[in-house]
């Protein structure tokens, strides 16, 4: 008499990188390398448009150099995305969607920290610009409410409005560039995009031991 040995679950933590899950690798660094390239565009042109100045003025240069140290973050994104689709058995459409979505946070996250760097040089500028144009009112001098509400300038306000109004038009572009990039990879390879195959179960102590 033979006892069935209860099946254990293999541990799904960082399965992908594990190689428990069989992700197509070449396919992996080929859209991560089209995902980088092409949100890193997004931030320069935006960059460029309504970022600070002085970092406006090599734009290949910095497309280049953002590109390439976004590489690696879209390649853990897309391992850990593409892994999820497959340990949940997801069909194609919705790991599109779901490479495309993580891409997109990704994306929007650094474009988050360079427009807040932008404006951190850009609030310095300004700064500096007050200083040198003080507007007073009165015999004393004194500052302008208008020019001093509350620490924020008007040109301040203006600035921050502008880099919202950007983030959120970097965006939809993001979210509509990682689709159709996503889409035209799945596309290429016949429309499968998360894995290679299902890796077989592994059998049982009753399958194993056979009738004798």
């Amino acid at each position: 008499m033979s006892t069935t040995a209860p099946a254990t679950r293999p541990p799904v933590r960082f399965a992908a990188l594990r190689g428990r899950v069989p992700l197509p690798w070449g396919t992996v660094v080929a859209l991560a390398l089209l995902l980088a390239f092409a949100n890193g565009f997004v931030i320069v042109a935006l960059e460029g448009a309504v970022g600070a100045i002085e970092r406006a003025q090599n734009p290949f240069g910095d497309w280049l150099r953002y590109s390439a140290v976004m590489v690696p973050i879209f390649g853990l994104a897309l391992v850990w995305a593409l892994g999820r689709a497959h340990r949940s058995g997801r069909r194609t459409a919705t790991t599109v969607l779901l490479v495309a979505a993580v891409a997109t946070v990704v994306g929007v996250v650094l474009l988050t920290l360079n427009t807040a760097y932008d404006y951190h040089l850009q609030a310095q500028l300004l700064g500096k610009t007050q200083g040198l144009h003080q507007h007073g009112v009165g015999p004393s001098g004194a500052a302008d409410p208008a020019y001093a509400d509350g620490g924020w300038t008007p040109e301040e306000r203006e600035t921050v409005l502008v880099s919202v109004k950007a983030l959120g038009l970097g965006a939809v572009i993001m979210a509509a560039v990682n689709v159709v990039l996503v889409a035209w990879v799945t596309a290429l390879r016949g429309g499968r995009l998360h894995v290679l195959g299902r890796p077989a179960s592994a059998p049982t102590a009753e399958t194993s031991g056979g009738a004798r």
